[in-house]
């Protein structure tokens, strides 16, 4: 098994040892039919986007959702996204980041606020997507895919007046890898 795909699997493991935590209401370690009921009703609202709704593809059944269709896009949050052109979450982490960030529904406004919410929030989505976070500060993080290693600054204006989500990304540096 190659490094990439040890480290998938085991952030697929967490989101799933994360998700029966949150809905295992019994705390017996298993998901009971309701429990799952509850996780399958929150999935499915949560799916709603800011402007659609993400759908998984029928050839890649098995490997979460894959792109993010019309639908009510929140796009007063968003500054220098295209939502008008098909989105792929696992090609792509800008779409990643645009379709989990926007079923949350609102900015961080300071940077404190913005690193705790990603971490809480995306980081756990992106990397089940396949696009690893090395770090994250502030209002900036960095991934590792398949594109290389990118710093981004996703919250524009944040310790400002109207803070948006944005996507400023630049190859990560030696040193900050």
């Amino acid at each position: 098994m190659s490094t990439v795909q040890a480290t998938a699997a085991t952030a697929v493991q967490d989101l799933a040892r994360n998700l029966i935590k949150s809905f295992d209401a019994n705390s017996d370690g298993q998901l009971g039919q309701e429990e799952f009921g509850s996780f399958l009703s929150q999935l499915m609202s949560g799916i709603q986007t800011a402007n659609g709704t993400l759908t998984a593809s029928s050839q890649t059944a098995g490997t979460g959702l894959q792109s993010l269709t019309k639908g009510d896009l929140r796009r007063d949050l968003f500054e220098g996204f295209n939502f008008d052109r098909e989105q792929n979450v696992q090609k792509s982490a800008k779409d990643a980041f645009a379709s989990i960030a926007s079923g949350l529904g609102a900015v961080p406004a300071t940077k404190p606020e913005a690193e705790s919410w990603f971490n809480q929030n995306v980081k756990a989505g992106m990397e089940a997507l396949g696009h690893k976070v090395d770090w994250v500060k502030g209002d900036k993080f960095q991934f590792t895919n398949w594109q290389g290693s990118w710093e981004v600054d996703f919250v524009r204006g944040a310790d400002g007046p109207n803070p948006s989500f944005t996507w400023l990304a630049d190859p990560a540096g030696p040193g900050l890898t």
